[in-house]
This record gives C-alpha cells, structure tokens and sequence, in this order.
C-alpha cells in the first residue's frame, strides 16, 4: 500500500492552467499555461501520488448541457486523457485515473480550479479537503454559491481577492482562510543582455480584454479590464520617446460569432467551433520573441487589471531584468516587493507614468535605475521560480488541510 501524499486533480487533461489541453493542441487556442509549474514539481517528487478524477464532463472538445449528448461524447474521455498526457510528455503510468468520486480518499488532498466550472460536479459529496484556485475568476453573482455548495475548504491563487478586489468584495460571500502564492516566470524568461547596452525606455506589454457582464460594469463602470494598457496603447504620441507599446486587444484579429438563445442547435454548435479556432489569436502579438524585447529594454510595464491582480508578464520582464514599473498595490507587498527596492511606482495616471520614465531616463539617475533592476531580478528568480513557489504552495495548502482535519477529529 502507499504512503505516497495523493494530490487529486478533477479532468486534469482538460485543466488549461496546468497543460496544453485539447482546445490548443488541436483547435490552436492559446494558453499560458500558468500553473504548468506545479505539475512539472509534483512529477518529479516521489512523496506525491498525481491523481486524476475524471467526471461526467471529461471529454473537453464539446461541453453543453446536453445530458445525451455528453454520455456519447464522454465515452472518449479517457482516450482524451491519454492522447493529452502524451502531448505534454507526461508518462500516463504517474497518474493514476480516477473513474469515481468514491475513490476519493478523505485524506486526500483536492485541488480544484474555478476557471473550469466542470470541476465543481459531484464536489458536495466528496468529504476530502478541496482547495480551490480563483486565478482568472470569473466575477459574476451566484458563483459564490456555487463554490459554497462544493464545500471548498480553501482559496488560494496569486492574490487575496477578500482584500484586493471590489468586485470580489460585492458578490462573493465565501468564509474561508486564503493561501496566496506569486505568479511564476517561464525558464524561457533570463537575463540576457548587459544593462547599459539597452534602450533607455519602458516597453510595455500585455492583453487587453473587456468584460461586459453587469457585476464588471455595475463595479467599475468601463469594461476594461486593463486600462493602464488601452491607455498606453492609444496614445502613444503622449508616451513618445518614453514607452514602447506591443500591447494587444483580445479581439482584434477576430471577435467571434455572438450565440444566440434563439439559434438552432447546430448554428450553436457551429458558432461555438469557429470561436474556437479564431477567437483570440493575436496573430501579431505572438510573432515576436517576448524575452528578446524584455532584454531590450532598461524598464517595463504590464498594467494592472482594475480587479487590483497584477499581469503575470511584470514577473517575466523582472526576470529579464528590466526595472518594473507598477502601481503601488497591496498585492505586490504581499509578495514580499518593495517600492523604490525592487520596482518602481506611480500614482497610476498617464501624467504621472511619463513623468517616472523621464526621471529615471537622466543620466543622473541611471544608476538607482539599475540598482532596482538588478534587485528586483534576485529577488523574484531566487523566489517566483517554479519549484520555490510549488513547495511554498504545497505546503501552505498541506498546513490548511492538516487544521481541516483536526477540525474534523481525523
């Protein structure tokens, strides 16, 4: 019998935060893939047994409610398992496949993931400690009953929503401790070429998208999720000399079919597959070598999204190291960063952000500027690397679970 810890995963295959899933392998959407990390760690401890529960929605390429429907299009589920494992180089003999939630052990350690709402099927009847990722949540009314019925028994992600986010504050309702962990650069991600061999500007990066659903709007008026960065973006005469801006919009090469409730299913089923396979290309914006333009560059900025969650991208250009330059938000000191030592703020207006570059663009200055980019790179390659934030991680949730069984008299 082992005695291996069992981390469960629930359609693991499908999970696009953890690996390359169906949807980009076959239908080409992108995904960064941001806990691909964990995985990679978890696989090479032998203290872990990798589990994988796959449910009654485990086939990914077509999901719906359709109950039919998915009993013939589950009958492939664990083909899919098998052909995704393989994509990622995953050996499908170090996980084992859980076909029933009753194999579900109560000391069992379950990580769901908000962002995949098939995680949360059957969840209620499982009596294990779940912990539940809320990176890229979707900020609408009546999920926090949804997450309160799985009964999760810990949050975690990148930030604490409960003190950072307005919308989370609104209609969220969720009484439980949090774990947060920082965003984790890609290998990819180094530092490459000499400080004074680089452009004296700040290039800045990232997606914009825009949410329309009544809970963004109703909190924060404009649909935008990263302002700083539409900001930045159209206006660039303002940032001349100052900033050089590659950000991109979601939308911009294809923005898709809009469904109708009144469309026939097969118009449906239709639209859903083109959205798919054209939606959110950015055909531009992926041409180009990320970590050659951060190493071209003496300072960066990724804006912020107005949920108060940082761009993953401020790790990766700090990497590169680049001088980052953000707003002074509390998720950034919960991370352990320091203003003035490790990056650089502003009062998050376009007056303000020309007025920093400028300052750190005088020759007088630029040794203070290389000093927090050369802080800043130690700091988040010694503790935003993979494997020092999946122990931390790791840990911290196995902290969390050992109370909840305390609690529970095991």
């Amino acid at each position: 019998m082992s005695d291996r810890k069992r981390i469960v995963f629930v359609n693991l295959h499908s999970d696009w935060m953890l690996v390359k899933t169906a949807s980009v392998y076959i239908f080409k959407f992108s995904a960064a893939i941001k806990h691909g990390y964990l995985m990679k760690y978890l696989l090479n401890q032998p203290e872990y047994e990798i589990c994988n529960y796959i449910n009654d929605r485990g086939f990914s390429w077509l999901r719906n409610n359709n109950d039919a429907l998915m009993k013939l299009l589950n009958l492939f589920r664990f083909a899919e398992n098998r052909k995704t494992m393989k994509v990622n180089g995953i050996d499908p003999k170090k996980i084992t496949v859980l076909k029933s939630a009753s194999e579900i052990k109560p000391d069992d350690l379950v990580i769901l993931y908000n962002i995949c709402s098939d995680n949360y099927r059957g969840m209620d009847g499982v009596h294990a400690f779940k912990a539940l990722s809320m990176l890229h949540f979707h900020g609408i009314e009546g999920e926090s009953d949804v997450i309160n019925k799985a009964d999760v028994n810990c949050l975690f992600g990148e930030v604490n929503l409960e003190t950072n986010c307005e919308l989370y504050r609104r209609y969220y309702h969720v009484d439980k401790p949090w774990v947060t962990h920082p965003f984790v650069y890609a290998e990819r991600f180094q530092n490459k070429v000499p400080f004074y061999e680089r452009k004296n500007m700040a290039f800045a990066t990232g997606t914009i998208t825009y949410k329309h659903h009544k809970e963004f709007v109703e909190t924060y008026v404009d649909p935008c999720d990263q302002p700083t960065r539409k900001q930045i973006k159209d206006d660039p005469e303002f940032f001349k000399d100052t900033i050089f801006c590659t950000s991109s919009d979601y939308l911009e090469d294809d923005a898709g079919k809009k469904i109708n409730a009144k469309d026939s299913f097969p118009v449906k089923i239709y639209k859903k597959i083109y959205n798919r396979t054209h939606v959110g290309k950015q055909k531009k914006y992926y041409s180009f070598d990320m970590v050659e333009a951060f190493n071209s560059y003496k300072m960066c900025i990724v804006g912020e999204e107005i949920l108060g969650i940082p761009g993953i991208g401020f790790v990766e250009g700090m990497a590169c190291g680049c001088a980052y330059i953000g707003q002074d938000m509390p998720a950034y000191r919960d991370w352990g960063l320091i203003p003035g030592v490790h990056y650089i703020t502003y009062d998050g207006t376009k007056e303000d952000l020309k007025r920093v570059i400028e300052y750190y663009q005088k020759d007088e200055h630029q040794a203070e500027l290389e000093q927090i980019a050369k802080t800043g790179c130690e700091y988040v390659r010694m503790n935003f690397n993979g494997d020092a934030v999946a122990k931390s991680l790791l840990e911290r949730l196995e902290v969390q679970q050992k109370i909840w069984l305390e609690q529970r008299g095991k």
